[in-house]
Formats: structure tokens, C-alpha cells, sequence
């Protein structure tokens, strides 16, 4: 009778690889796997990372709503369990956009209403705000309140592309300037943007729609294809702090 032989060297090895980062997975069901694993051992932000790739892979997929309401989920419950109420606010507003209404969604629109400070949100328009770019990343909008009582606005816009794992986003940008105005609507006073440009902003509730001028010569603040217009979600009252 044969029998198994155990290389007890081998077990520290073993043991360690079990708490090791995850390895990067090519399908959207061994991502979910590699999630899970981590977030079951407690470690969040490699969970998160995982349940990143699971949203790329499942946002190329055709017919791909189950799967893309299971890895924003995932990223809703991780980004709690991180203490970032506001980024689970986020990614649960993709799944509420594209009419999502699974059973961990509805669990998860009551967590995330408990987590969220609204009131805080609410207070001033000072704060940071992301919009969407696909692939699981961001652009992101922080406004700051100066000495002075003005607010100043710092868009960090990027276009993810396809190769966002392997290069980073296809483009990115920056627009910096003082907004004018006073109650919902705001305009940027940039040195980036050319006579005939603009970009105007629309505070409503907690969240910032933003319009501008689409012309080649009004979006030389960034590379091809760049943009700040679009729907941006509070998810701080804190802006990040920006380098000048």
C-alpha cells in the first residue's frame, strides 16, 4: 500500500501563499472567486481589486446584466467594509442606472442609506464627486472652498479604453479654475479653455451635471477623446487635496 507523503517544509510556503494578493484572473467567474477569497480573509482591498477585474470582464460581455449586478455588488459590500460609504454610494448607482433590482441590490440600497451621511454631503458644495468612465474606473471632481468664500473646481477627467489593467486609461486630463455663480449654476473661469469654450456646472440635490462646449480646441486640457461633461456623484465632503 502506498502511502502520501507530505513535505512539512513545504507548509510555511503553502501557509503563506494563502494570504498572498490574488493573482490576476481572466474570466468574470474566477474573479468572483478570487474576491471572495480574499474578502473572506479579511483582506478588503484586494478583494476590491479582484471585483474590479470581474466588472471589466463582465461589462465585455453581451447579455452581461447578472453578471454586472453580481461585481458591483461585490464592489458595494467591499467599499463598506474599507469605510468608503460614498464609494459604495457610487457603485451602487450604476447598478440603480441600469435598472438593477436583484435581491443583493434591494439589501444593499438599505446598507448603503445607513452608511451614507447625507446631511454632511449636503452641507456645501465643497467636496469630491466622480463620474463613471467604464472599466471600473473614475473620473473624479474635487471643489474646494478658498479664503475668500469662492469655490475653486479641479476636474481629473479620463478615457479608460480597453487596456486599462495592462497600460492604465487610454487618456486623461486636468482643468483647473474658480467657479462663478451663486445658488445651482456655476460657470468655470479656467486659463485652459480658449475664447468660445465653456464649462458650466448644475448643482442639484447632492450630485453635479456638467455641461461644456465639444470642440478639438476646447478639450486641449487632456488627450484624445477627453471629456469633463457628465452626471458626477458626491461620494466626500472632503476634496482631495490637489497639487498645484
Amino acid at each position: 500500500m502506498t502511502r502520501p507523503v507530505i513535505c512539512l517544509a513545504l507548509l510555511p510556503l503553502l501557509a503563506g501563499l494563502a494570504h498572498a494578493a490574488p493573482q490576476a484572473c481572466d474570466s468574470v467567474s474566477l474573479c468572483n472567486a478570487a474576491g471572495t477569497a480574499a474578502y473572506q480573509a479579511g483582506r478588503y482591498t484586494d478583494a476590491a481589486e479582484a471585483f474590479e477585474r470581474q466588472l471589466r470582464r463582465a461589462e465585455q460581455e453581451q447579455d452581461s446584466s447578472a453578471a454586472r449586478e453580481l461585481a458591483l455588488n461585490n464592489l458595494v459590500v467591499t467599499s463598506l467594509r474599507l469605510g468608503q460609504p460614498g464609494q459604495a454610494r457610487a457603485w451602487l448607482s450604476l447598478a440603480l442606472a441600469d435598472g438593477m433590482q436583484g435581491a443583493a441590490t434591494r439589501n444593499n440600497l438599505r446598507s448603503v442609506a445607513a452608511a451614507v451621511d447625507y446631511p454632511k454631503l449636503a452641507a456645501s458644495l465643497e467636496g469630491r464627486y466622480l463620474r463613471y468612465a467604464g472599466a471600473a474606473v473614475w473620473s473624479s471632481l474635487d471643489i474646494t472652498r478658498e479664503a475668500d468664500g469662492s469655490y475653486r473646481a479641479n476636474f481629473s477627467p479620463l478615457r479608460a479604453g480597453g487596456k486599462v489593467e495592462e497600460y492604465g486609461p487610454a487618456a486623461i486630463g486636468n482643468l483647473q479654475g474658480v467657479l462663478q455663480g451663486d445658488k445651482a449654476y456655476f460657470q468655470l473661469t479656467a486659463a485652459e479653455l480658449p475664447t468660445g469654450c465653456s464649462v458650466a456646472l448644475l448643482h442639484e440635490g447632492l450630485d453635479i451635471q456638467v455641461l461644456e462646449v465639444i470642440d478639438p480646441n476646447c478639450q486641449a486640457y487632456g488627450g484624445f477623446g477627453i471629456s469633463v461633461a457628465g452626471g458626477y456623484l458626491k461620494v466626500s465632503a472632503e476634496p482631495q487635496p490637489q497639487m498645484r
